[in-house]
């Protein structure tokens, strides 16, 4: 029977079940598509979707409830900012799976699981070339830092007499 069961168990029991997903969700803000077996993709998918309608609202309990699935602050910030860019115009149904065919080893149907809307380019950082004649501000920072103190001369004597 299969009374108060809800969901994949995968093989798992409910804690190994628990970190797994919350790796693979986690995987999947953090790098924007993720490469997994299509059993743990379909687990996941109604998750991710959930968390990003959270984040979209923005109240404090749902930000709560963010950082109790992703257990990770840098994870909760870059989905609460995507949730704002990145998933402004659409209400549901922000991943799509794409089958890849099944995996040598096992025979595993494989798949990549991924965002549907693109990423929202960032303003691009125009990098200064330095050459080796002129370091950056920083590195001369640094070389400043390192310079060894020289010491001091001994004698007076020692030097006129060379």
């Amino acid at each position: 029977m299969k009374h108060g069961y809800y969901g994949r168990k995968l093989g798992r029991n409910v804690g190994e079940r628990r970190l797994l997903f919350m790796a693979l969700v986690r995987a999947l803000i953090t790098h924007g598509r993720l490469k997994t077996t299509l059993a743990k993709a379909k687990a996941i998918q109604p998750t991710v979707d959930k968390l990003i309608t959270k984040a979209k609202n923005g109240s404090n309990a749902s930000v709560t409830e963010l950082r109790k699935t992703l257990a990770l602050e840098t994870a909760v910030a870059e989905l609460r900012e995507m949730a704002k860019t990145r998933f402004a115009a659409r209400t549901s149904g922000y991943t799509r799976i794409l089958k890849l065919g099944k995996r040598y080893g096992d025979a595993a149907e494989m798949v990549i699981m991924e965002f549907v809307d693109p990423a929202v380019a960032k303003a691009e950082v125009v990098k200064k070339v330095h050459t080796k004649e002129t370091p950056s501000v920083q590195e001369a920072e640094l070389v400043k830092e390192h310079k060894p103190v020289k010491p001091a001369k001994k004698s007076a004597a020692k030097t006129a007499k060379k």
